[in-house]
C-alpha cells in the first residue's frame, strides 16, 4: 500500500445526510477498542480536521463533527436552533457509522450536548464520559464570569458592565473588553485567539448569538436559564471532567460538578484556558489516555 493509499484509508472527511441536512465529519484511525466521540463547543462552533485530538487515534477510531447549521454543514431553520435537535443529529451519526458503544467527549456546550444525550439514551452506547470545561448551568456560568471580570483592569470592567447595562454589546468598545477577558480566559494566545475568527462562520455565530448571546460571559440566548445540575447524580457510567487553570469554566466549579458524579475524576491542566486543545494538546491528550486506560482495564477485569 502507497503512502497515499494509507493515508486515505487512516483519515476519511466526508458528509452524512439525514432530516437536518448534511453533517460534515472526520473520522480518524482503526483499531479494535472502542471509538472516542468528541463534540465540539459553540453552540455554532466547528470541528478541526486537524486538531491535536485525533492523536488519541492510536488504536481506535476518534470521530469528529461539525454540528449542524455551521461551518461545512448544511444551514438550518432557526426554529431548529435547539438541543433536542443536536441530541437527535448525534444519534443519526452514530447510528449512520454503525457504532454500538463509545467513549463520549465534549468540551464546553460539546459538554452540555453530552449530557443531553446520555439523559436522552438514558446512557446506551455510552462508555464513558469526558466533560472537558462542561457547562451544565447558565447561571454557574454567568457567576464563574462576573467573578473572573473583577481580575481585568477597573476601566475593562467598566466598559464591560456599561455595555451590559445600556445594550450596547454591538459596540467596538465592547469588542475590546471582551477580548482582554478572552486572552485571560479563552485561549491565551493572541495570535491564534485572532486567527480563530477565520474561516468566518456566519451561519454558526447566528446559532451562537440565539441560544447562547453576545458574549462567552453574558448568556441571553434561549440557553440563559439552562441548568441540568441535578442531573449529574444520575450519570452511571466512568466520568472525567477537566478544566484549564485559567478556565471560564473555573476549576472550583468543575470539582463542584465533580463530586456531584459518583466515582467521578478531576483534573486541572495547569498553565491551559478554556482552549486546552490549542494551549496544552500533549496533557490534555495525556489525561484523557489515560482515564480511558483505566476505565477499559477496570471494564475487562
Amino acid at each position: 500500500m502507497d503512502i497515499i493509499s494509507f493515508l486515505l484509508k487512516e483519515i476519511e472527511m466526508a458528509f452524512i445526510k439525514h432530516k437536518f441536512g448534511k453533517t460534515y465529519y472526520t473520522k480518524k484511525g482503526s483499531g479494535p477498542k472502542a471509538p472516542i466521540i468528541w463534540l465540539h463547543g459553540g453552540p455554532g462552533g466547528t470541528h478541526k480536521p486537524d486538531s491535536k485530538l485525533f492523536d488519541l487515534a492510536k488504536d481506535r477510531k476518534v470521530y469528529a463533527y461539525t454540528q449542524i447549521g455551521s461551518g461545512k454543514s448544511s444551514k438550518i431553520d432557526k426554529k431548529l436552533y435547539k438541543i433536542s435537535t443536536f441530541v437527535e443529529e448525534l444519534d443519526l451519526l452514530i447510528k449512520a457509522w454503525g457504532l454500538k458503544e463509545f467513549h463520549l467527549m465534549g468540551g464546553s456546550w460539546g459538554t452540555t450536548l453530552a449530557l443531553e444525550y446520555y439523559l436522552a439514551k438514558k446512557g446506551r452506547g455510552v462508555k464513558s464520559i469526558v466533560f472537558q470545561s462542561p457547562m451544565f448551568s447558565a447561571k454557574d456560568w454567568e457567576d464563574d464570569g462576573k467573578r473572573l471580570i473583577k481580575g481585568l483592569p477597573k476601566e475593562t470592567q467598566k466598559v464591560i458592565n456599561l455595555c451590559h447595562e445600556i445594550g450596547a454589546t454591538d459596540s467596538k468598545v465592547y469588542s475590546k473588553a471582551v477580548m482582554a477577558y478572552y486572552l485571560k480566559h479563552v485561549l491565551r494566545n493572541k495570535k491564534k485567539l485572532l486567527s480563530s475568527d477565520k474561516p468566518k462562520n456566519p451561519n454558526g455565530e447566528d446559532i451562537y448569538m440565539t441560544m447562547w448571546g453576545p458574549s462567552e460571559f453574558k448568556p441571553t440566548g434561549t440557553l440563559k436559564t439552562y441548568n441540568k445540575v441535578a442531573k449529574l447524580k444520575t450519570i452511571r457510567v466512568p466520568t472525567l471532567i477537566i478544566c484549564g487553570e485559567h478556565d471560564e469554566a473555573t476549576p472550583t466549579t468543575g470539582i463542584k460538578y465533580a463530586n456531584m458524579i459518583k466515582g467521578c475524576s478531576f483534573s486541572e491542566i495547569k498553565g491551559a484556558s478554556h482552549s486546552i486543545w490549542n494551549e496544552k494538546p500533549m496533557q490534555l491528550a495525556k489525561t484523557i489516555s489515560e482515564f480511558i486506560g483505566e476505565t477499559e482495564k477496570n471494564i475487562s477485569i
